[in-house]
């Protein structure tokens, strides 16, 4: 049966893992990235620039330089810290589904991936099982030491791992791995380093922190030319030395007294001009690169109300789009494989992260309600989204009964009211209901009630 045929009769859609092999099912892709066959420890077409050394330089980006910390600890835990929920019309698939996430402390492993995932451009979650296929545990896996082993459509065939330069045997399949990449390269499975856009910029940054911190050490306090004595009097060496001991800590003077032959003139006394123009140069540069907005990292000195606005909608956007490419792959990766040993169907629980701010949806929802609002149900007039239209622009699955254009109400879908018929009166008819015994008779016509 076709899945057109299985939509139109309401049955189950129960799609197969892709295949390396070609079959009628699941297909096999026709356009290539790189040609020869199944490559292991990093595959065919391998960026070459990823490597452990540029993995490791990526982290020692992260650890040293403050401002690419902040931004990426700052859009991980929006990401993840706000909380999630569980969607599902099957109320037993979904307590399963939300005691498994539980036990295995899902938010924790996926902050600390995410964090990865934006360092390394890769994260890798182990889906530690059982014997039988229980799922028991989440495991974090060095992104520095995963390679990825693909052919040459791009499939992924599996997972090793290289540790200490010695590729292991061991072959991970790949419903054993959960991958998270944020920005593909379509030459290879790997995803790419949120910090390798900004590497140059953050190599300046740095260079200009050091020479700047360096310059207001050098000229932040002033600088002094003294003369001693005179082209007649010229004082005996002793003199210079004494008089250069004295003015050595100048912090702990709070009076210079010195003889009439010696003449001290302030030098440099403006310090460094522009100090604060060469920072904010790259300052401004690195926090575009690491999309994060500057009031985020507390920051934002010059900017108006109408502007951060405007950012904290884009910046609620971007921490939608992260939670959306998790919450699909943990849906596809995880959800689905305890759902099916646990004889439910895939697809039937999603998970939803709750929202950063509520600025994007404030805004979508008033534009709603303004417009539903223009139609009347009482006058026959159908509003112009379904419930499950509704649902889907805040990012929540279909109900069942939600396709109607109509009002939901708890009584069910009302459908635009017609004037019914008035009833006739009528007289008076004996109740011939038998009265109730409070046995059988009784049970019965509570039934046929």
């Amino acid at each position: 049966m076709s899945i057109l045929s299985r939509i139109r009769k309401g049955f189950p859609i129960t799609l197969k893992k892709r295949s390396i092999y070609l079959d009628d099912v699941t297909g096999q892709p026709k356009t290539i990235i790189a040609t020869g066959g199944t490559t292991k420890g990093g595959g065919i077409g391998a960026s070459t620039e990823r490597s452990e050394a540029s993995l490791k330089k990526y982290r020692d980006y992260y650890e040293g330089e403050n401002t690419v910390f902040a931004a990426i600890n700052t859009t991980a835990w929006n990401a993840v810290m706000v909380g999630y929920n569980i969607i599902s019309e099957d109320e037993n698939a979904k307590k399963l589904v939300q005691y498994v996430l539980d036990r295995i402390d899902l938010n924790s492993v996926l902050l600390d991936n995410i964090v990865y995932a934006l360092i390394y451009g890769d994260a890798f979650i182990e889906v530690v099982k059982t014997s039988a296929d229980d799922v028991v545990a989440l495991k974090t896996v060095d992104p520095v030491t995963m390679n990825i082993n693909y052919d040459k459509f791009g499939v992924i065939t599996g997972y090793q791992q290289k540790i200490k330069g010695v590729l292991q045997s061991t072959i991970l399949l790949p419903t054993d791995i959960i991958h998270l990449k944020f920005f593909s390269n379509p030459g290879d499975p790997y995803g790419m380093s949120l910090i390798e856009p900004s590497k140059e910029t953050i190599d300046r940054k740095v260079a200009t922190d050091e020479a700047l911190a360096n310059a207001i050490i050098r000229h932040g306090t002033p600088k002094y030319k003294i003369t001693v004595g005179t082209p007649e009097a010229i004082p005996p060496p002793t003199a210079f030395t004494d008089i250069k001991t004295e003015l050595e800590d100048l912090t702990a003077l709070n009076e210079i007294i010195i003889p009439g032959l010696v003449n001290i003139e302030a030098l440099d006394e403006k310090g460094v001009p522009g100090v604060e123009e060469y920072s904010n140069l790259f300052q401004t540069q690195l926090v575009i690169g690491m999309l994060c907005p500057e009031e985020a990292l507390g920051l934002g000195k010059g900017s108006t109300e109408a502007t951060a606005k405007i950012k904290e909608v884009m910046y609620e956007r971007f921490i939608q789009s992260i939670q959306t490419k998790v919450s699909e792959q943990i849906r596809t990766d995880l959800i689905n494989q305890i759902l099916q040993k646990n004889g439910f169907y895939p697809n039937i629980v999603k998970m939803k992260f709750n929202s950063v701010t509520d600025a994007d949806e404030a805004v979508k929802a008033k534009w709603l309600g303004d417009l539903l609002r223009g139609y009347d149900i009482r006058r026959g007039e159908i509003k112009p989204f379904s419930v499950n239209e509704v649902r889907h622009m805040f990012g929540y699955p279909p109900i069942k009964g939600g396709d109607d254009l109509a009002v939901v109400t708890p009584e069910g879908p009302s459908q635009p009211q017609q004037p019914q018929p008035q009833p006739k009166p009528q007289e008076n008819v004996p109740n011939e209901t038998p009265p109730s015994d409070g046995g059988e008779n009784n049970r019965g016509n509570q039934e046929n009630v």
